[in-house]
């Protein structure tokens, strides 16, 4: 079986294609965060083992680490999002404790070249671990440039697809996986996915507002004082609320893998990348914002919208009161990378997900936009 086995052509709806490569190459888990967990306890991450994660994180990447006791360290990121590799040498240098992992994420659906990160990875007798929880990533399909290089690969297939869980480990080397046991879904929690499935492929709803509601709201905001909120970083010494050890080793449901198996990628594809579209064109003529990645690769299925703000206090907020369904990884552990600390507060994510219909995208490009030009008070 080679290293890097290709991956067939888009799947097409209710016509699933063979397994790339046989099954014992996967192992299912009700999200990537526990397929994460487990690539981590393979590569020895522990009390004995150190890991390498990007400054630019959610706290769900962490967790795994932080359940198994772990030391991580946390290396800088360049304006791309893409490792620095001299930041990453000096990194190491420092560590005392032996590194056995370092943890690569292809952020917003974007690929990034991993060759020379895996390389450094054998170099220096580091297993690369390699993140596609952004990426659009199955049994049966591979975005480009991604799930080739890393000793281990997680991804997250619920995130593109209207199944209620669903979490995936790879490795190229069948044997590293033959430790992993799961432990499958009960009945009652098949049937609670088949019922979440079926209301998810039903679309999701936001606020049905006109643009003179936005307008009205926008001017209440203004003259209302808003508490911010806590924006200080958190130290944790274990897992958050997100993560559950009893849920750790289960397999994801059989409903979800159907759904994600007999689903039309082409068509998840085109959705996703219009909208993105529709959001870069958007934001071209809007102030106190720019797109982080305006121009979206041909072969890119993206998972979020990445926005850079330059006044989430009080633009963020303002967004969130008004419904828009945004987010921003603001609870980061601290480091001293310059990029992720101006992420934290100031990217947005977007959602561009393909069950969006026109009239939801026209309600939140317009509260978006509007938000954006709205007065700041002690800004010109």
């Amino acid at each position: 079986m080679p290293d890097t086995p290709a991956w067939p052509s888009p799947a097409r709806r209710f016509s699933p294609p063979a397994r790339y490569c046989a099954a014992n190459h996967f192992r299912h888990f009700t999200r990537g965060r526990y397929a994460l967990g487990e690539a981590f306890r393979l590569a020895g991450i522990g009390r004995q083992g150190a890991l390498l994660a990007p400054a630019y994180h959610c706290v769900t990447m962490l967790d795994p680490a932080l359940a198994l006791d772990a030391e991580i360290h946390l290396y800088p990121l360049q304006a791309d999002l893409s490792p620095d590799p001299m930041a990453l040498e000096r990194l190491l240098g420092t560590i005392q404790r032996p590194v056995k992992a370092l943890l690569a994420t292809h952020y917003f659906g974007i690929a990034q070249d991993f060759s020379h990160l895996k390389a450094w990875c054998v170099d220096h007798g580091i297993a690369l671990i390699e993140d596609c929880s952004h990426v659009l990533l199955t049994e049966h399909f591979r975005a480009a440039g991604t799930g080739i290089h890393g000793h281990f690969v997680t991804s997250s297939p619920y995130k593109f697809f209207a199944c209620d869980d669903g979490g995936l480990l790879y490795a190229a080397d069948a044997q590293r996986l033959d430790p992993v046991a799961t432990t499958p879904a009960t009945l009652i929690e098949e049937l609670r996915g088949l019922k979440n499935a079926v209301e998810r492929s039903r679309g999701r709803t936001l606020p049905s507002r006109d643009s003179a509601s936005i307008d009205e709201r926008l001017e209440l905001l203004s003259a209302t004082k808003l508490d911010w909120g806590n924006d200080q970083l958190i130290d944790r010494d274990g897992p958050s609320s997100l993560f559950s050890i009893a849920s750790a080793t289960t397999s994801s449901l059989r409903s979800s893998r159907f759904v994600v198996d007999h689903s039309s990628i082409d068509e998840n594809i085109q959705r996703r990348r219009e909208n993105y579209q529709r959001w870069v064109r958007t934001v071209a003529a809007v102030p106190n914002c720019r797109a982080l990645f305006p121009l979206l690769p041909a072969d890119c299925t993206p998972y979020m919208f990445p926005l850079h703000i330059d006044h989430p206090n009080p633009h963020f907020h303002w967004l969130k009161h008004l419904g828009v369904p945004i987010w921003r990884w603001d609870e980061m552990a601290d480091s001293t990378c310059e990029i992720s600390c101006d992420h934290r507060l100031h990217l947005l994510h977007l959602p561009c997900h393909q069950a969006l219909t026109e009239g939801q995208m026209d309600w939140m490009t317009a509260a978006l936009e509007k938000t954006l030009r709205h007065a700041v008070e002690g800004v010109q």
